[in-house]
């Protein structure tokens, strides 16, 4: 019989599992139910942010979503933002990491972050509503 590729590595005790799951990355993640459901009940304090390029972010983003492309994070874009809310990033999906850059960018400068994990794509596998921005 062969090894479990499973159980090869052994599970964290349930103390380690808690530290990480809520206060590692619970803390830092979220998803989108989570915010469409907050939207639509009107809950603030945070602000989308859509960091993907300009272009994309025109063509279709979630509604409310400021453009804050990761690349795009300077110094100056920076301290134009209110330090206030939490700012919740995303990218297009789980193979764009432009969330996590723009999240990394973020909390690098002072700010509160948190990624929505999927992105635009599984925000849209959900049937959530979508806007443009168009130029």
């Amino acid at each position: 019989m062969t090894g479990s590729r499973v159980l090869g590595v052994p599970a964290a005790d349930p103390e380690a599992a808690l530290r990480y799951f809520l206060r590692a990355r619970l803390a830092c993640e979220t998803d989108p139910y989570d915010v469409h459901h907050d939207l639509v009940a009107g809950v603030g304090g945070f602000v989308l942010a859509d960091a993907r390029r300009t272009a994309a972010y025109e063509e279709e983003c979630l509604p409310g979503a400021l453009s804050l492309p990761h690349a795009e994070l300077t110094e100056s874009v920076l301290r134009g933002l209110d330090p206030a809310p939490v700012y919740v990033t995303y990218g297009w999906g789980p193979g764009c990491n432009a969330g996590s850059r723009a999240a990394a960018a973020l909390a690098a400068a002072g700010f509160r972050v948190k990624e929505m994990t999927g992105g635009l794509e599984y925000w849209k596998r959900q049937d959530y509503p979508t806007t443009t921005r168009g130029r």
